[in-house]
């Protein structure tokens, strides 16, 4: 009589758990790895401008300045109180990076021609700022317009 009993409730188990296996959802389809670039670059894009000095500064510990009131104070966004060539040259990235992020936004929302255009205007004005990801983006964008260009006419028919 246990054996009998033993064998019932394994079957329920088994039942149950091939029943659990089909209730479960599919799992989503991964995204595609160009959306996943694009948010790769649109997150390196968007920093702080002293985000980089924060984190090499931190733990260092700054004296009150007392006595006559300084007239000439910093701007506060800028990494270093004098403004040094470094602070300039982060200022010109930050505007760089928000002129490229303009252009990865574009591609992102599916506008790859105006995309591509503004990847492009943005290459001959600044040659060397993040050339290697400014010719990846363009590749892709390109390819990702052949595709569609690819698609279209096989959906018509």
């Amino acid at each position: 009589m246990k054996i009998l009993l033993t064998a019932v409730l394994a079957a329920l188990v088994a039942v149950s758990a091939r029943a659990e296996d089909k209730a479960k959802p599919a799992p989503a389809p991964a995204k595609s790895s160009w959306s996943q670039f694009l948010k790769n670059v649109r997150n390196s894009l968007s920093r702080s401008a002293v985000g980089g000095e924060r984190n090499a500064t931190r733990g260092s510990q700054v004296a009150a300045v007392r006595g006559k009131k300084q007239k000439n104070m910093a701007d506060p966004t800028e990494p270093t109180l004098k403004g040094d060539r470094r602070s300039a040259k982060d200022k010109m990235d930050a505007q760089y990076d928000a002129e490229l992020d303009a252009s990865v936004e574009l591609l992102e929302k599916g506008e790859v021609e105006k995309g591509i255009k503004g990847l492009e205007a943005f290459k001959a004005a600044h040659p060397k700022h993040r050339a290697e990801d400014v010719d990846k983006l363009i590749e892709g964008a390109k390819a990702a317009q052949s595709d569609k260009g690819a698609a279209a006419p096989a959906a018509k028919e």
